[in-house]
């Protein structure tokens, strides 16, 4: 396959069909297309679809079984999984709290926009502060400022982190690679151990200010659920069994991993759209001025959009929607694994076998989307100018589905639609007048762990 896959196998379904398997190096893998197969079997077969390959690259991440991300189906990930969801939810809760973060980070972000203004911006790098700091403040209750130079540090992690685990992709195909000098796994290794180390840093210093009962951040959140569903679980195990030395259903390492996990993934995914949303609305300047005309008659000019404001800014939130449609931000999922033999479509896919998920082919799909390849928020609209639910126009995934859906998908939604208001609120984005060298933007992306697009820059116009 090419520099992007998510094409070609798309290309591939309409000569062999939504299913269909091809050899990857020495490798069995099954490509699964279009929305009819998918759901039928993420969310139909959820179970059985719920795997993760055992391939090296995983293997270095998740050393002690512990991820939520790339983790395999068993016992131990299912408990995982339900205590991460749990804690999440029960940190939700504080609306108030994540409103007054997100609207005190959108003030700051407008802030350092503001002086760079009349200048040509790319813009990725403050997109992942303000989203860092986001997701710091909800892990710990952390602030940094954009100059900060330790936050650099951890958002150059993650860039390392995401490229070595991209560029050492091959070696999951041909294991004998494994065996040979490779920079690509070295600095896998590195950039692991380097972000386990900052996050558990922050976990033991978070952790030694907790009290019982007190939720500050999820990973108070975290502790909390683990400590009441452990006694819950010694309140109800027969009578003469050891409780008292039942050790918690989640370790600390256990809540570091998925802590570290979270942090990687908002940073890659939240700031990704936001960054993908200014090429669009560079692209497509009228739904810019719509969205401008939305704002300043709904906000008006003397505050900030907030949380609250959202379910009243209908194309903005709809504006979100077809970002995360036609970006399709991971083309091609995690790949998964089969847990049991399954059957989808006729085809009988045995145990343990390797599947993508082509989630590009279903959100570019032209029997489900008109002209799928334009950028068109209105298609969330009704004739009334009401959000559309988009799971109500099938063939929207762009956070999977099933047991792998992905559970930051709440906290995400919201700090892209809030970052995205505050800063089409203040300015307006184009490159009207910027030298030759940095005019021009690519729609189609660059394949890695995620689609980001190719570096360009902008012209930021304050708006008064």
């Amino acid at each position: 396959m090419g520099e992007n896959p998510h094409l070609d196998l798309t290309k591939m379904a309409q000569k062999y069909g939504d299913v269909f398997s091809l050899m990857l190096g020495n490798r069995l893998v099954v490509v699964l297309n279009g929305v009819d197969a998918i759901q039928e079997a993420i969310v139909k077969q959820s179970t059985a679809f719920a795997g993760r390959p055992h391939l090296h690259t995983f293997k270095l991440a998740d050393p002690q079984g512990n991820s939520l991300t790339v983790g395999d189906y068993t016992p131990k990930w299912r408990l995982v999984r339900k205590m991460s969801v749990a804690a999440i939810q029960n940190f939700a809760k504080n609306a108030d709290a994540l409103e007054e973060k997100l609207l005190r980070e959108s003030q700051s972000l407008v802030h350092y926009f503001k002086l760079q203004k009349e200048k040509p911006v790319d813009a990725s790098i403050t997109l992942k502060f303000a989203v860092a700091n986001i997701i710091l403040n909800g892990l710990f209750r952390v602030d940094r400022s954009y100059d900060d130079e330790g936050l650099r540090g951890i958002i150059q992690l993650v860039e390392n982190y995401g490229q070595a685990l991209h560029a050492s992709s091959h070696v999951d195909f041909l294991p004998l690679l494994k065996y040979l000098p490779n920079k690509a796994l070295s600095k896998l290794e590195l950039a692991i151990k380097s972000v386990g180390d900052v996050i558990t840093k922050m976990f033991v210093e978070n952790k030694q200010t907790y009290q019982e009962g007190q939720v500050r951040n999820i990973a108070d959140s975290f502790i909390s659920v683990v400590e009441k569903e452990t006694l819950k679980e010694k309140e109800n195990s027969p009578v003469g069994e050891n409780t008292l030395s039942m050790a918690p259903m989640l370790s600390d390492e256990q809540i570091i991993q998925v802590l570290t996990e979270l942090f990687g993934a908002a940073i890659d995914t939240s700031s990704g759209v936001i960054y993908w949303s200014l090429a669009y609305l560079v692209k497509y300047p009228n739904i810019q001025r719509q969205l401008h005309e939305e704002l300043d008659n709904v906000i008006g000019r003397e505050r900030f959009p907030t949380l609250a404001d959202m379910p009243s800014l209908p194309l903005l939130q709809a504006t979100v929607y077809e970002l995360l449609r036609v970006t399709s931000l991971s083309p091609l999922s995690i790949p998964r694994s089969t847990t049991t033999e399954a059957n989808i479509q006729d085809y009988t896919i045995p145990k343990d076998t390797i599947v993508f998920i082509n989630l590009w082919s279903v959100h570019r799909n032209p029997a489900i989307w008109k002209d799928p390849e334009v950028f068109n928020p209105r298609r969330f609209l009704n004739d009334a100018g009401e959000v559309i639910d988009p799971k109500a126009l099938g063939g929207f995934l762009p956070f999977s589905g099933g047991r792998r859906r992905c559970p930051g998908e709440p906290l995400a939604l919201k700090t892209i639609s809030v970052f995205l208001g505050a800063l089409l609120h203040s300015f307006r984005f184009s490159q009207d007048g910027l030298p030759a060298e940095y005019q021009g933007i690519n729609l189609h992306g660059k394949f890695g762990l995620t689609l980001t697009p190719e570096t360009f820059y902008v012209r930021i116009e304050e708006r008064f």
